[in-house]
């Protein structure tokens, strides 16, 4: 069976794959448990020689399900948050705020605010933002840790919409420019704000070793001319996420090992064997992504002179990678019979041209009934779900050990999509479930 999917995973499983369709419905998101902790366990592993520590941040935009954010943080990470939103979700799983990092390039005030009264680690993005924290802080009379987000100008080799770390992104304060340095100098001589590292996160899906070789020996010599500058060595330095995962049969995931190996023989040969700092990561994708498939089911197949479609049950209001990275996800027909391999594309169910979730694949020719399996759903997917066209979000199903199946989120309604709908009083009798 050609898939992406590793070996030993339940979503090789066709049959349970179709069971679970039959139980809990289509569209449906299944992730397998196991291989998530697996993931952190392989990745942590690798790091265990570095004298200086290794710690972890999960980073929740990824897939904010609670039942998959429970099991990254009982495996021992932490979260990395964008919004105060993520951070209030850490927090209703157990997480400390001091275990929190806050990422985000635009933080509102109120998210400041929260930073500081949790004792969240902000990372901070212009030195605007690191005014108003220290304001804020003041006002509040409590110190704040900080750390900064610099843009080391470093191709990741990615999509651009997810290349984060070259000099004309939003992102960062650029290590080329005199403002990062500024930050650092207003942070160590101010009461209210405690700079503690630096972080620079270059971009996602990355597949090769370089970016990351290059990004380490630019953040270790920032930390260098730091310590020379100021007198002090920060706690860590955090290399931000970005490791890429198999979309395609052909690719090869960089190994942990590779990746450990790599980086901290850099940090280790330019800062000294002694007073290592920490060194910090923000993987998502690499723990999740490969450890769901999105489920659905075909409504009927189209044959023209010029294109042939699969049509399904879902689109890209649940599947919107595809249209927004021009991502390409492995797909495999579940239970198909077989009626001869044809070129297709396997289209959604939204009312718009772009509505392709994979185009021109060598597929069985299914019938009306027959399921999907998109592969490499577990990062990027629900959580950037929508309802879009009215249709309710798909259910989630977490599967772990050899049988047990826990529904984590259960599917819409169209109650679902009135909930927030009001009603004005002059129209009269308000619609079944919008509130008056």
């Amino acid at each position: 069976m050609l898939t992406t999917i590793e070996s030993g995973s339940c979503l090789r499983d066709d049959g349970l794959l179709a069971q679970l369709a039959d139980r809990f419905g289509t569209p449906l998101f299944v992730y397998d448990g196991d291989r998530i902790v697996q993931r952190f366990e392989s990745l942590a592993t690798a790091f265990d020689g570095y004298a200086g520590g290794v710690r972890f941040h999960y980073a929740l935009k990824a897939n904010t399900n609670l039942a998959v954010v429970k099991l990254l943080l009982a495996a021992g990470a932490h979260p990395e948050c964008i919004s105060g939103g993520e951070v209030e979700l850490a927090k209703r799983l157990g997480a400390a705020g001091s275990d929190i990092l806050l990422t985000s390039s635009s933080k509102s005030p109120a998210e400041l605010e929260l930073a500081c009264r949790d004792d969240v680690l902000v990372n901070v993005d212009s030195l605007d933002e690191l005014q108003q924290l220290e304001a804020i802080a003041r006002r509040l009379d409590r110190p704040v840790r900080v750390s900064f987000r610099v843009n080391p100008d470093v191709d990741p080799q990615t999509h651009r919409h997810i290349a984060t770390g070259h000099k004309l992104t939003k992102f960062g304060l650029l290590l080329e420019d005199a403002h990062y340095l500024e930050g650092f100098k207003i942070a160590h001589k101010s009461e209210w704000l405690r700079p503690v590292g630096i972080q620079a996160h270059i971009g996602s899906q990355i597949m090769t070793l370089e970016p990351f070789e290059r990004n380490a020996r630019l953040l270790c010599a920032a930390f260098l001319e730091l310590e020379a500058e100021l007198g002090f060595r920060l706690e860590f330095i955090d290399l931000g996420g970005g490791i890429g995962i198999r979309y395609q049969p052909q690719h090869v995931e960089l190994q942990p090992s590779d990746i450990a190996s790599a980086v901290c023989g850099i940090v280790t040969s330019a800062l000294g064997q002694t007073r290592l700092p920490q060194l910090w990561f923000e993987p998502g994708r690499y723990f999740v992504g490969g450890s769901g498939v999105l489920v659905a089911r075909v409504h009927s197949v189209k044959h023209t002179p010029f294109r042939n479609f699969i049509n399904v049950d879902t689109g890209f209001n649940q599947f919107l990678r595809p249209l927004l990275y021009e991502a390409h996800h492995h797909v495999r027909m579940i239970g198909n019979a077989g009626l001869g391999e044809q070129r297709y594309d396997v289209a959604g169910n939204i009312c718009e041209t772009g509505d392709i979730l994979a185009e021109d694949r060598e597929l069985p020719t299914p019938v009306a009934g027959d399921l999907v399996a998109l592969e490499g759903a577990g990062a990027y997917c629900y959580a950037l779900a929508s309802e879009y066209n009215s249709f309710p979000l798909p259910a989630e199903v977490l599967v772990r050990g050899d049988s047990q199946v826990d529904l984590i989120r259960r599917r819409g309604t169209i109650d679902d999509l009135l909930r927030a709908q009001q009603w004005p009083s002059d129209f009269g009798e308000a619609p079944s479930g919008v509130e008056a």
